[in-house]
């Protein structure tokens, strides 16, 4: 039994307690009625076989708790309504007792303890039935802040990237038109011909800024796309020297094709840049079918950095931006897709892609 049971077992005593005092009243009663010792009152079997329901019932929910989503915190509200029922029925039977005539004893204990199963199962089916709305509406609120959050800090990063575009690239093209200008002037000079990549970086920074900004806004038009062509086409128009790619599965998917194609694009150039030129890329089907992956046999991506690469401006190359896994990540999230980075069958990096929408 792991930690989680024992706590679920410690926190819900008075309702398995219930159950232990309901499974010892009704071993005895059954004692009594098998040795003939009491004569057995009219509809006393129908509510034995609540009370045996009602037991079962809260061993189920004892043994199976501790993995639900419930969270314990909801604990005491169960332990409440499962005493109010069996206090608030046990009342109300006992003033029909009062009412109506009983013969004997022994139905007047079958009674107690049948009206003490049945309110106490249905204030623990009513326990349940709050605690799991209750748990909904704090996942949904925990969502809604969320994704406000989110809606924030894309605000931001587009607001920025319209700041890097306009007072960055302006002065940007005039320095590379002085440059040209210079350069024709002094076609040897070594400084001259300095200037040129780092222009061009510069360049390549400003649009991922501004790729990134529009990726992370969410989707709202999709449409059919076949995964093994569009895998094929991002292919041919990424740099990827002596590299090799493989697509073993395809399928179509509900996306925005433009963007998945940035999502292959840059998890292309990322497996040709970190794993080597030589490097092979595999594009298949995930084993469910919900999604695909994309995974290298280069030299992957240590497992403590599996959540750090997804983060704007984290790369290991010299020549990259960091901006790459970072746009890949805006991508999945906006249409509402998850991805895990993990170890490729053949120890290179591998991105799992879940949750994906196919045609149906």
């Amino acid at each position: 039994m792991d930690v989680s049971s024992r706590a679920a077992i410690r926190s819900l005593w008075p309702v398995w307690g219930l159950g232990v005092v309901l499974v010892l009243s009704l071993v005895a009663e059954t004692a009594t009625v098998s040795f003939g010792i009491v004569t057995v009152p009219d509809g006393y079997w129908v509510g034995l076989i609540s009370s045996v329901l009602v037991v079962l019932g809260i061993g189920y929910v004892v043994r199976n708790i501790p993995g639900s989503e419930l969270s314990p915190a909801r604990y005491p509200r169960l332990n409440q309504w499962c005493f109010a029922g069996a206090s608030g029925f046990l009342l109300i039977n006992v003033g029909f007792m009062a009412a109506l005539p009983t013969e004997t004893t022994f139905q007047i204990v079958g009674w107690v303890r049948w009206a003490i199963s049945f309110g106490g199962g249905i204030g623990l089916l009513i326990g349940l039935f709050e605690a799991k709305t209750i748990e909904r509406e704090v996942a949904a609120e925990r969502s809604r802040i969320r994704q406000d959050e989110l809606r924030r800090e894309r605000d931001r990063l587009e607001e920025f990237a319209g700041v890097v575009s306009h007072d960055l690239r302006n002065p940007l093209n005039v320095v590379r038109g002085r440059a040209d200008l210079a350069r024709r002037a002094h076609p040897e000079d070594e400084h001259l011909k300095e200037i040129e990549p780092a222009l061009d970086r510069m360049d390549e920074i400003i649009e991922e800024t501004l790729t990134l900004a529009r990726e992370g806004k969410s989707v709202d038009d999709v449409d059919d796309v076949d995964l093994a062509e569009c895998a094929r086409e991002c292919w041919s128009r990424v740099d990827t020297a002596d590299a090799t790619l493989q697509v073993d599965g395809s399928t179509t998917v509900r996306a925005d094709r433009d963007r998945l194609s940035h999502v292959f694009e840059n998890l292309f150039r990322n497996a040709v840049e970190h794993g080597g030129r030589d490097v092979t890329v595999r594009v298949d089907l995930l084993a469910g079918g919900n999604g695909f992956y994309v995974e290298d046999d280069g030299v992957g991506i240590p497992e403590a950095d599996f959540d750090r690469v997804r983060e704007t401006g984290v790369t290991s190359s010299n020549d990259g931006t960091g901006f790459g896994l970072a746009i890949v990540d805006r991508i999945v999230e906006a249409h509402g897709w998850e991805m895990r980075i993990g170890e490729g069958s053949e120890g290179g990096a591998r991105f799992d892609i879940s949750d994906v929408d196919r045609r149906t």
